[in-house]
């Protein structure tokens, strides 16, 4: 197991770790999930390993789970990674799979009671994904100059677009708390809404658009993105805390965006 820490590690909590049997990789600041996982992917590709497990700090894997992605990913040689079904721990709502249809895209929600369900999706959520590492080698490792935010959708569309498959393999399931917070609100129907810090905003809409200038994004999904930043801005304004924080923060996002910048916002 490899531990990458990305700030300054405790001597107490890394002295955890080693005992546990991990290797401890600490960045010294914080450079980014891109950068992290790229320094996992890296150092795990020296150990010899043929594929590699992203997991968060505050991901936790079920029974299974990882044998069940493994197994599947062995199943073709095309599947560049494959990813689990997540369950929020505070709500237990269970998360969807997003198919690419080459229009609107859709949400597929996996049947209870119903096993064996795998689907290609259009993108994995990057915790709780087993990579192939034949696929990495192809394809390239994360986009670090990204730092947070879109860093899976973006290798995910560009596997994608070079043949590969992203399966979801719903029996495989995640325990994951996404975003600091959830609060239930009433939007055509209630709803479990995740809370981020109002600086995840700058790179959320900043990497959106970033992504919508990749060659490989068709156009449907810079339609989709589109209409997904426009709901978000009128959510966060609405319903979100520290929304003028949240309002300048979205502007800048956009305005960088769209001039390309990228790397840690200053």
């Amino acid at each position: 197991m490899l531990i990458i820490h990305n700030g300054v590690m405790d001597q107490a909590l890394q002295a955890i770790c080693e005992k546990a049997g991990a290797v401890v990789i600490s960045l010294g600041h914080n450079a980014g999930i891109g950068s992290a996982q790229n320094r996992g992917i890296e150092a795990a590709v020296k150990l010899g390993a043929e594929a590699v497990l992203l997991l968060d700090q505050d991901s936790e894997p079920q029974a299974n789970m990882v044998a069940l992605l493994a197994y599947h990913l062995g199943l073709k040689s095309n599947i560049a990674a494959t990813g689990p079904s997540s369950v929020d721990l505070r709500t237990q709502v269970r998360s969807y799979f997003e198919l690419d249809t080459g229009g609107w895209p859709r949400r597929w929600q996996p049947r209870h009671n119903l096993p064996g369900q795998t689907v290609e999706a259009a993108y994995l959520i990057a915790s709780g994904s087993l990579l192939r590492v034949d696929a990495i080698k192809v394809l390239g490792l994360m986009r670090e100059d990204w730092f947070i935010d879109h860093v899976d959708t973006e290798w995910s569309l560009r596997a994608r677009g070079q043949g590969w498959v992203m399966l979801g393999v719903a029996d495989a399931q995640l325990g994951h708390r996404l975003g600091e917070k959830v609060s239930r609100i009433w939007l055509g129907r209630l709803r479990y809404v995740p809370h981020h810090s109002p600086w995840r905003n700058y790179y959320m809409f900043r990497n959106a658009l970033l992504l919508l200038r990749e060659p490989f994004v068709a156009a449907h999904w810079r339609r989709y993105h589109l209409t997904r930043l426009a709901q978000l801005f009128l959510f966060f304004l609405a319903f979100a805390p520290q929304r003028w924080l949240r309002l300048r923060l979205m502007v800048r996002g956009l305005r960088d965006g769209m001039h390309g910048r990228t790397g840690p916002m200053s």
